[in-house]
């Protein structure tokens, strides 16, 4: 779910700045506190998740890797 939650903030972002920030409000406070800022979270959540399940797939795949003893 992360990596589309990703894409689909690239293609919000690239289209809204391909046509020139027109459909967005000109003030500073809307566009960086509203426009930037609180669209920003849908990709700092998904990435920090992603970083998360990467790591913890790392972990588990060390453990994985170890070399297994057999005990007689």
């Amino acid at each position: 779910v992360s990596p589309g939650q990703l894409y689909g903030d690239v293609l919000y972002f690239a289209t809204a700045a391909r046509a020139g920030w027109t459909h967005s409000d000109p003030r500073p406070f809307y566009f960086w506190g509203y426009f930037v800022g609180l669209n920003g979270l849908w990709v700092l959540v998904p990435g920090l998740l992603l970083v998360d399940a990467s790591r913890q797939l790392v972990t588990a795949q060390k453990v994985l890797d170890r070399p297994r003893h057999k005990g007689h």
